[in-house]
Formats: C-alpha cells, sequence, structure tokens
C-alpha cells in the first residue's frame, strides 16, 4: 500500500473523529458516498485531488492539512523544475502549474494517468477545462461520455457530477485547468494584477451547463479550414489599394464656377486656340 495514500486515510479519520463527525456526515457534505469514504479511510482506494479538497472542506481545514503539495510563490513554472506529486501513486501524479494570490481565480496541473485508471464520481464549484497533451481517456459527465484523443480538450460546470477513466493502452497526460481551490499559498509573495473578466458568449446550440468539447483536426483538414478558396480554383488577386503621393502639392480648391488655374485638359486646350 502507497505510504502517501496510507497516511491521508488516516489523516482524515483522526479530523472527522476530532470533529465529531460521522462518515455519513463528512461523506454528504464531500459529495461522496458512504462507502467509497470509508475505503479510503481504510487505505483500499485512492481519492482524486478534487474529492480530496470536498473532504478537506467537510473538515473545515485547509487541503495542505491533508496532504503534502509542492509550493509556487512565482508566476512562473518551468518544466524540469517542478516537484511531482501525488495522492496514490499508482493512479494518478500530479505537476502544478499556477500559483496563487489575492483575487485568483484558477489552478491548473499537469495529470499523468496511469493505464487502466477510472476516477470516482465528484462534483464542485465552479468550472473544469481539460486538455489532452497523450493517450486515450473518456470524461463521463452526467450520463454522457466524451471520449478524448491528444489535443481535444472539454470545458464543463463542474456542479455536474463526473468522473474521467483512461481508456487507452498507456499513460495518459493532460492539462487540468479549473476554479477549484487545490492550492493553499495564503504567503506567496507574487502578488496579482487587476484584470477585466470576459464573460464567454453564449452558444445557441448547447444547453447552460452542457459541455463544450473542442477536437484537433489532422493536419490537412486544418489547411482547409484555414483556406477557405476550393481546390482548383483560381485564387482571386488581392485588391492593390490606391497610392497617395504624399510629396505631391495638393491642387487648389476653385470657387463654385471656376477652375482651378494648370487644370488644362487637351480638349479645353484646342477650345482656347479656336477663341483666339
Amino acid at each position: 500500500m502507497d505510504s502517501d495514500l496510507m497516511r491521508i486515510g488516516q489523516r482524515i479519520r483522526r479530523l472527522r473523529r476530532e470533529a465529531k463527525k460521522t462518515l455519513l456526515e463528512v461523506a454528504t457534505e464531500a459529495k461522496l458516498s458512504v462507502g467509497f469514504l470509508s475505503q479510503v479511510e481504510r487505505n483500499l482506494t485512492g481519492i482524486s485531488i478534487s474529492s480530496l479538497v470536498n473532504v478537506a472542506n467537510a473538515l473545515n481545514v485547509p487541503i495542505g492539512v491533508l496532504i503534502d503539495q509542492p509550493r509556487q510563490q512565482q508566476p512562473d513554472s518551468h518544466q524540469g523544475s517542478r516537484e511531482s506529486y501525488a495522492v496514490d501513486k499508482t493512479s494518478q501524479s500530479y505537476e502544478r502549474l499556477s500559483t496563487t494570490f489575492d483575487g485568483s481565480l484558477i489552478n491548473a496541473v499537469k495529470v499523468q494517468m496511469m493505464e487502466g485508471y477510472c476516477s470516482e464520481w465528484v462534483a464542485h464549484g465552479g468550472d473544469e477545462f481539460v486538455y489532452v497533451l497523450s493517450g486515450q481517456i473518456c470524461y463521463t459527465v452526467g450520463k454522457k461520455d466524451y471520449p478524448l484523443s491528444p489535443g481535444d480538450s472539454i470545458h464543463f460546470d463542474a456542479h455536474r457530477k463526473h468522473r474521467v477513466a483512461n481508456v487507452g493502452a498507456g499513460p495518459a497526460e493532460l492539462i487540468v485547468v479549473g476554479t477549484l481551490p487545490l492550492f493553499d499559498d495564503s504567503y506567496a509573495e507574487f502578488a496579482s494584477a487587476s484584470a477585466e473578466i470576459r464573460q464567454p458568449d453564449g452558444d445557441a446550440t448547447l444547453l447552460p451547463g452542457e459541455p463544450r468539447v473542442s477536437r484537433c483536426l489532422p493536419a490537412s483538414k486544418r489547411s482547409r479550414a484555414a483556406d477557405p478558396v476550393p481546390p482548383g480554383a483560381v485564387r482571386p488577386a488581392p485588391k492593390q489599394a490606391r497610392k497617395v503621393d504624399k510629396t505631391a502639392p495638393a491642387k487648389p480648391r476653385a470657387s463654385a464656377g471656376k477652375r482651378p488655374a494648370g487644370d488644362d485638359t487637351p480638349l479645353r486646350k484646342a477650345a482656347a486656340r479656336k477663341k483666339k
């Protein structure tokens, strides 16, 4: 049994008893089944980081009390320097990608999901965005399955019950961004800059809260989508903008009934010679 998982289960049981709460009370507040939470306390199964946050909230303790997480005090994060951590190393491991500061709303992690892993059902506040880097996974939101391949993404209302499974051969890697507070960096020195929050445009084709899925097109389809001219058709030549010589003196504007001097076309020159 993984030592980290055993330690987490023992901490949950000890804190629950100190708070004088039953398994049913904590499970209900954390939106988990009593049987699942009991298995976590007895070190029989792993738990996702999202569910662990819900359990911490139910016990009224920071997430850092249940799991040791790397700190991220700076706004930048570089590959190779990030420390990996896990609730259960046999199921998922995480690399922290984001920091926290006063007013911050999102949290981001890179997840490595082991082959055959399937999470418990979970629901929490805010929304969740997932981008698949490698492997084959399937998100189930409500009663609908969303199979995702490398380059695909999904964005959904995390209040709805959901779970994820690695359905491919080998590990899968994904980026998960959400508004669930995964970290506790109350002492972080990085201060936020004010920013305008733009509300997303509505989509008339989907009901409110329905997941938005983005698929990665093959290279051939991407090139056709970017170039609307059908194969074999002649591309129209781009219109040339009329050039204006800014160094030439402007012609004087004539008053009503008169023309400016020097405006002699061939026809006017011929008419002037006849008058002479």
